[in-house]
C-alpha cells in the first residue's frame, strides 16, 4: 500500500504539467509535519509554494508560513550554490578547461516557468576526459577535497562517471566526466555533449549548459539510472524536459539509439507518466515505444532491480 504522504506529495510534484489533475489538495493537520519534512527532503517546496499561490494546495495561514520558511531556506542554499557556480566557471575559463553545468540550476532557469519550482543544493560539473585531471587539481587548489579517492590511477579517465568534492563551507560538487557509471557511460561519447551546448545567463555571467535536448537526455538517465525507487524530483525533470524543453526529436533520437539508450529512456518516461499522471508529447511516445536492444535490457535490469548494489 503506498505511503498516503507519498501519495498527497506525489500530487503536488504533479501540479502544472499537462494532463494532471487540478482538484484542490488537503493536508490533515496531523498529517502536516510529516508532508512538509517529505516535500523538503524530495525538494518540493518551490513547485508546493506555488499551488498555494494559486489554490491547489489548500493550507491556513500558519502553514502557508511554515512552508514558504522551509522554502526559503532552500532557495538560499540554490543561490550559495549559483555564486560557487560562477566563481569556479571563471576559473575554469582562466584555465582554459571545458566546463558544462548540469541539472539543479541550468534546468531551474530553463524548463521551469520559475527558478524557484527547481531546488537543488549542489553542484554538477562536466568536463572533457583529456581535462579531468587538472579539473580535479584545480578544484583542490579552490579549497574542494575529494570524498573518496581514485580507486587505482587511471581508473576514473577510463571506467569513471563523476567525483564527489566538498569545500569547507559544505558545498558539494560533482565533477563528471560522463552522465552515469556502469555499461551505460561506458556506451556513450560524452565528447558530443559539449557540442550540445548553449548560454545561460547567470547575474550578467555566461555558463555553458546542455541544450534542452542533450538536457532531457541526462534527466532520463538520472531519473532511471541514479535511484532505485526513483526521486521524484528527476521523475518531474523529465517530464518538464519533454514537454516544455525545446527538443530537437530527430537528435534525440539519434542520441538515444547510438548510445544504447532506448530502454533507459523508455523506463523513464513510463515511471513519469505513471508517477505523476501526465502525459508527454507524441514524438517521446514514439521514441520509447520502439524495440530496445536485449543488451539494453538486461544492463537496465541490473541498474533497477533489488540486488543493484
Amino acid at each position: 500500500m503506498a505511503n498516503p504522504i507519498s501519495t498527497v506529495a506525489m500530487r503536488v510534484a504533479r501540479y502544472g504539467l499537462p494532463g494532471t489533475d487540478p482538484d484542490p489538495i488537503d493536508v490533515p493537520w496531523e498529517s502536516w509535519p510529516s508532508f512538509l519534512g517529505a516535500l523538503e527532503g524530495q525538494r518540493l517546496t518551490g513547485i508546493a509554494l506555488a499551488a498555494v499561490q494559486n489554490g491547489v494546495l489548500v493550507v491556513d495561514q500558519a502553514r502557508r508560513n511554515e512552508l514558504a520558511e522551509r522554502h526559503a531556506r532552500a532557495m538560499m542554499l540554490a543561490l550559495i550554490v549559483e555564486r560557487k557556480l560562477l566563481t569556479l566557471g571563471k576559473s575554469f575559463g582562466e584555465a582554459s578547461i571545458d566546463v558544462v553545468a548540469l541539472k539543479g540550476p541550468t534546468m531551474a532557469h530553463t524548463i521551469y516557468p520559475d527558478p524557484s519550482w527547481r531546488p537543488y543544493g549542489d553542484l554538477d560539473l562536466l568536463v572533457r576526459t583529456e581535462d579531468w585531471q587538472r579539473a580535479t587539481a584545480l578544484l583542490r587548489r579552490m579549497g574542494f577535497d575529494r570524498r573518496l579517492p581514485e580507486p587505482r590511477p587511471g581508473f576514473d579517465e577510463r571506467f569513471g562517471k563523476a567525483a564527489v568534492h566538498m569545500n569547507g563551507d559544505g558545498i558539494e560538487v560533482d565533477l563528471h566526466r560522463t552522465l552515469v557509471l556502469g555499461p551505460f557511460g561506458l556506451w556513450m561519447n560524452p565528447t558530443e555533449l559539449f557540442g550540445r551546448t548553449e548560454v545561460l545567463s547567470l547575474a550578467g555571467r555566461e555558463v555553458r549548459r546542455l541544450d534542452d535536448t542533450a538536457m532531457l537526455v541526462h534527466a532520463c538517465v538520472h531519473a532511471a539510472l541514479g535511484w532505485t525507487p526513483p526521486l521524484i524530483m528527476p521523475l518531474r525533470d523529465v517530464a518538464q524536459a519533454a514537454n516544455t524543453g525545446r527538443i530537437d526529436w530527430d537528435a534525440f533520437s539519434d542520441l538515444v539509439r547510438r548510445w544504447r539508450l532506448r530502454a533507459v529512456v523508455r523506463h523513464a518516461f513510463e515511471t513519469a507518466q505513471d508517477t505523476l499522471g501526465t502525459t508527454l508529447p507524441a514524438e517521446a511516445i514514439r521514441i520509447a515505444q520502439g524495440r530496445s536492444k536485449r543488451a539494453e535490457r538486461k544492463a537496465l535490469a541490473s541498474y533497477i532491480a533489488g540486488r543493484r548494489a
